[in-house]
């Protein structure tokens, strides 16, 4: 959660599969001001997958809900994207900063 000018920001995420074995992490933002309104949720499918010269390859599959017939947006596309590139970022720093945790 981030207080911005008295105004409370924040996303609702949900765990959908953990798939330790391959290396997979599913998950949903379901809610929150992050998510634009018509959208109903946003799906991230993340998967990690050995490198061909060694290291590790993240790859994202990103699905969109929308509510009812609303259209998804070029904007929100690519504000959403923006946002899990973020993440993403975040979490590969720490890795690296972390190789042995």
């Amino acid at each position: 959660m981030i207080v911005a000018g008295g105004k409370t920001s924040y996303v609702l995420h949900k765990v959908e599969a953990i798939d330790e074995a391959n290396l997979g992490y599913d998950y949903s933002i379901v809610g929150g001001t992050g998510l634009d309104e018509s959208l109903e949720k946003v799906s991230f499918e993340i998967k990690v997958v050995p490198g061909p010269d060694g290291g590790s390859i993240g790859k994202v599959n990103v699905k969109y809900y929308t509510k009812g017939d609303s259209v998804l947006s070029e904007a929100v596309r690519e504000e959403t994207k923006s946002k899990g590139n973020g993440l993403f970022k975040a979490i590969e720093g720490y890795v690296l900063a972390n190789p042995d945790y």
